[in-house]
C-alpha cells in the first residue's frame, strides 16, 4: 500500500498551522494513517516567497505521493512549489492569483511574474480550490484563474 503525505501550509499575517480548521484536518488525516507535516513557517507576517518556498523544500521532501494543502498565502507558496516539483496534488484554500492591491501581498514576491500553469498541470496530478460561502464574488472570479488555466 502506498503511503501518502500531506503538508499543511498556513497563511500570512501571523497565522500558523494551529489556526482555524488546520488542526482539525491534521488530526483527521492522522486518524486515517496519513503522514502530516504541519510546521509554522518563518517570516509569517509577509510570507515572502524567498523564505517560504525554501522552507517548504527543506521540510517537505515532497514526491509523487505528497499533497500540499495551502491556506491563503500558503496556497501561493504551494503553487510556486508546484511549478518546480512533482507532487500528487495541491489543495488551495482561499487563494488568489493576484496581490489584490494588498501591500503585504505585493511584498511577498509571489506576484512578480506570471504563473506557470502549463508546468503545474504537467507535473501535478490534481488541483482543488476552496472558498467559504461568504467570500466576495469578485475574489472568487479572480481565483478561478487557478482552475481555468
Amino acid at each position: 500500500m502506498k503511503s501518502y503525505k500531506v503538508i499543511l501550509i498556513h497563511g500570512n499575517q501571523t497565522l500558523h498551522w494551529g489556526y482555524a480548521w488546520l488542526p482539525w484536518l491534521k488530526n483527521r488525516l492522522k486518524e486515517l494513517g496519513i503522514e502530516v507535516i504541519a510546521e509554522t513557517f518563518p517570516d509569517s507576517i509577509i510570507a515572502r516567497e524567498k523564505y517560504w518556498v525554501k522552507f517548504l523544500e527543506k521540510i517537505a521532501k515532497a514526491d509523487e505521493n505528497t499533497i500540499l494543502v495551502g491556506h491563503s498565502s500558503g496556497a501561493l507558496c504551494a503553487m510556486r512549489y508546484a511549478e518546480k516539483h512533482q507532487i500528487l496534488g495541491t489543495i488551495l484554500v482561499s487563494a488568489a492569483h493576484t496581490d489584490l492591491g494588498d501591500e503585504l501581498e505585493k511584498q511577498s514576491g509571489y506576484f512578480n511574474r506570471p504563473w506557470d500553469w502549463e508546468t503545474i498541470k504537467k507535473i501535478n496530478n490534481g488541483l482543488l480550490s476552496f472558498h467559504r460561502m461568504t467570500t466576495n464574488i469578485s475574489l472568487l472570479k479572480k481565483s478561478d484563474m487557478y482552475i481555468n488555466n
